[in-house]
């Protein structure tokens, strides 16, 4: 975790009239945007080392096998991705407060040893224009970053670190808060907002690359900025009807611009 105060003077490129740029961080009267940034397949990529870990925790705990593509995890909670796989062998009827903690401590160090060879195989990716705009917002005294993510808090922490994202982000909602993505999304806007406080939150900016972040994102009461980087299209995200539908995140300019200008409801 960074902190920013310190890059508050940062980027003393002219503000817009009527916008929070030009804003001094300390000035609490001056009103904030939260960016929250979904993981897999929004910043980076694992190469799968998430679902194999989910397959090692569930052979060890529930002694019994799955195929790792018996499922679609895509925008979806670990403990739905753990619910749906024991659903689909048949065992669901056995996961309990006892086993589910026991599945998911296993799953959180099958996790650790995936990614690090995932990181040494170099299959895990910091994705394109990542690192640069979150530069840019770290950088910016209006934004503050956070995640929402359906990753246990510790995964999501185990996977930021083996990309080198780990130390962008001071808040979030996570799949270990709620199995609904809307929860997570709403829990990661409230931590935002006692981050930040006692500035008020302007307008809180959701990036993720599924259907689900988008139509969970909005049910949030965010702007949802859908983001091609993943499995699904930009004409597939678009017929989701979020905010904004990018290729990736390389033109930070634009974003940036659309972030200080975009309020909920402002395109559509």
């Amino acid at each position: 975790m960074r902190d920013t105060t310190a890059e508050a003077g940062r980027g003393a490129e002219t503000a817009k009239p009527g916008l929070s740029r030009a804003c001094p961080r300390a000035y609490t009267h001056c009103p904030m945007r939260l960016a929250l940034f979904d993981i897999d397949g929004t910043l980076m990529q694992a190469g799968g080392a998430g679902m194999r870990a989910f397959v090692r925790a569930i052979g060890e705990v529930f002694d019994v096998t799955v195929d790792r593509k018996a499922i679609n995890p895509d925008g979806k909670t670990d403990p739905l991705i753990a619910r749906e796989f024991l659903a689909h062998c048949g065992e669901e009827h056995r996961l309990n407060e006892v086993s589910g903690a026991a599945l998911f401590s296993a799953y959180l160090i099958a996790l650790e040893d995936e990614m690090e060879r995932a990181r040494a195989a170099g299959s895990v990716r910091v994705l394109p224009g990542v690192v640069e705009l979150l530069e840019a917002l770290s950088s910016s005294p209006e934004f503050a970053l956070g995640l929402v993510t359906g990753n246990l808090e510790r995964g999501a922490a185990i996977k930021l670190s083996k990309a080198g994202l780990d130390g962008y982000f001071h808040f979030g909602g996570f799949g270990s808060d709620s199995a609904d993505r809307t929860g997570l999304i709403r829990e990661g806007i409230g931590r935002g907002a006692r981050h930040v406080a006692p500035r008020p939150v302007e307008a809180a900016f959701v990036f993720g690359d599924t259907p689900l972040d988008v139509s969970h994102g909005r049910a949030a009461g965010a702007t949802v900025i859908a983001v091609a980087s993943g499995r699904y299209s930009r004409a597939e995200l678009d017929a989701c009807n979020p905010d904004l539908v990018l290729p990736d995140l390389t033109a930070v300019g634009p974003i940036l611009s659309f972030l200080r200008g975009g309020l909920p409801g402002s395109l559509r």
